[in-house]
């Protein structure tokens, strides 16, 4: 067994379910496996653990190798992984590769494409097997074998990138320390986390040299509390919620294109009230969170205001079909024209919000906001909340806090928040290092080469570079949770820059019961290519 399954067999035994302290053992193994290696029990020095004060104390694990040269490639990868409750009965064989193989013949035996699957060797099965595991032993054996190079090479494994990609905003200003103590030269960052394995093109070879953008914009709408037998005197606003959703979801006029690449329109992951029992009241409190994914500088701030433009008009139709109904309503003699509702269309950004509160607030406005972030810290930590439900809650009790009496539309954010970043806007040549990838990639293994400038997933690529950091900052501005709970460091990303290729093995059926990944490419193909990336640098 080669040296790089070993070190896969032995990653994957060891469960690190994402969001969870389950992800501390993992840590703890990969920095056990970098101590126990004779260059590193030599140099202690030169490897370590930070945890950024995360509240699971989940750490960054790094390690060093000195080149005779201060140029240095960054090998990185995250060693999360979602649960294994999808296993079902097989649950117990979830991190015994072999073991789950012969399992698997046995479920799957009529479906003639996955029983392939699990009788051809060069596949290799297991939770996190291929997302991302074997990267981190690819990594891990890049850094052990390296030597006599020009290069450095900088061990970075991250926790949490499946959930809210903690460890990757950790390991940024990490970098900075790094470069400031080593004085360190970044020249490129290898992620290798998996590709995906499409059955239609199996001699294409995709290496992703930058990160889809990725929002959720949360809207709340408050309504006028009103008892359902007598509606028309207040204003419903799961309605107003619902109008919006209409006019956000599928639209067209949200996609993103840049650079040959489109993404898909916007979706809703949450859309409901905010009434936590029941009773004949009409709901005050609706929100709905969009995913939407965007490419390109500057088109998260246009989407924003397209968003305000939407519930604006959502606003104008709620109350044009309102004031039809008043009108019969008035006609039958049900109500009296001093009942009518005259709401002007009012839509407000998460900061002009938090600006009202001041206002009521006064002096007493900082300590209100430390108390209320104390709580919900709590709430986050104990697992009452998560994030999403922590932004909702938050922006209800600004609402509140704010005394607003009126129907209106208040649009924040929830984490987590993704940036758009491509090599391609990046002020740096890096046509060698594609160089490398093509020799290998192609030249020696007849793979055809896809240098793709976004992968089209979320990942943490994304945080590897920003050219405007003072508009990112302006944009998390309307994020709904306080930024001690949440927050991106913008200006340590745009200090470095590190232009990143995400270059990794074939995969299939990721975060499913048939995960697995591509063994040539995890032993040969992958390590190969970083090798002579590393001989480039």
């Amino acid at each position: 067994m080669s040296e790089i399954r070993e070190l896969l067999y032995e990653l994957v035994s060891v469960q690190s379910d994402t969001g969870t302290k389950l992800e501390v053992a993992m840590g703890e193994k990969i920095f056990d496996i970098i101590r126990r290696n004779e260059y590193f029990a030599k140099h202690p020095e030169l490897c370590g653990m930070e945890s950024g004060g995360d509240f699971l104390g989940r750490s960054v694990v790094w390690a060093l190798k000195k080149g005779s040269t201060n140029r240095t490639v960054i090998l990185s990868g995250h060693y999360d992984a979602v649960e294994i409750d999808s296993y079902g009965e097989l649950k117990p064989y979830a991190l015994k590769p072999d073991e789950l193989k012969e399992r698997l013949k046995e479920v799957v035996r009529s479906d003639n494409a996955a029983l392939a699957a699990t009788e051809d060797d060069n596949w290799l099965f297991g939770r996190g097997a291929a997302d991302m595991k074997a990267g981190i032993a690819i990594n891990l054996h890049a850094l052990f074998t390296t030597e006599n190079a020009e290069a450095s090479v900088l061990f970075a494994a991250v926790c949490d990138e499946e959930n809210l990609s903690a460890g990757c905003r950790t390991m940024m200003p990490l970098l900075s320390e790094l470069r400031r103590r080593f004085g360190l030269d970044y020249r490129l960052c290898v992620v290798t986390e998996p590709q995906l394995s499409s059955p239609d093109e199996p001699n294409k070879f995709s290496v992703y040299c930058g990160g889809t953008g990725k929002m959720l914009p949360m809207i709340m709408a408050k309504g006028k509390l009103a008892h359902c037998a007598q509606n028309i005197e207040g204003l419903n606003a799961a309605y107003m919620l619902a109008e919006a959703v209409r006019n956000i979801e599928l639209n067209p006029e949200l996609m993103s294109d840049d650079l040959g690449i489109s993404t898909q329109s916007p979706s809703f992951q949450i859309m409901k009230d905010m009434k936590t029992t029941y009773d004949v009241s009409m709901p005050e409190y609706a929100v709905g969170c969009a995913n939407i994914l965007f490419l390109g500088e500057g088109r998260q701030r246009e989407i924003m205001a397209k968003l305000r433009d939407i519930c604006i008009d959502s606003f104008k139709n709620v109350m044009t079909r309102y004031n039809a109904t008043f009108e019969i309503c008035k006609d039958k003699g049900l109500v009296t024209e001093s009942l009518r509702l005259k709401a002007e269309p009012v839509v407000m950004s998460f900061s002009e919000l938090c600006g009202k509160v001041k206002e009521v607030k006064g002096e007493g406005y900082a300590e209100f906001i430390k108390e209320k972030e104390a709580e919900l810290a709590e709430k986050i930590n104990s697992g009452e909340l998560n994030m999403q439900q922590a932004a909702a809650a938050h922006i209800r009790t600004m609402i509140e806090a704010s005394l607003i009496d009126y129907p209106a539309f208040v649009i924040g954010m929830a984490p987590p928040y993704y940036p758009a970043n491509s090599n391609e806007h990046l002020d740096c040549d890096i046509s060698v290092f594609e160089e490398a990838v093509r020799e290998v990639v192609t030249g020696r293994y007849g793979y055809e080469l896809d240098m793709m400038p976004y992968l089209p997933g979320m990942a943490d690529i994304s945080y590897m570079s920003c050219t405007n950091p003072a508009a990112e900052k302006a944009l998390m501005e309307q994020l709904s949770v306080p930024r001690s709970l949440y927050d991106i460091p913008f200006d340590d990303i745009a200090a470095l820059n590190i232009p990143c290729y995400n270059l990794g093995p074939h995969s299939g059926n990721v975060h499913q019961m048939l995960e697995r990944v591509w063994l040539p490419d995890v032993e040969k193909v992958v390590p190969e290519t970083i090798a002579k990336i590393i001989g480039k640098v």
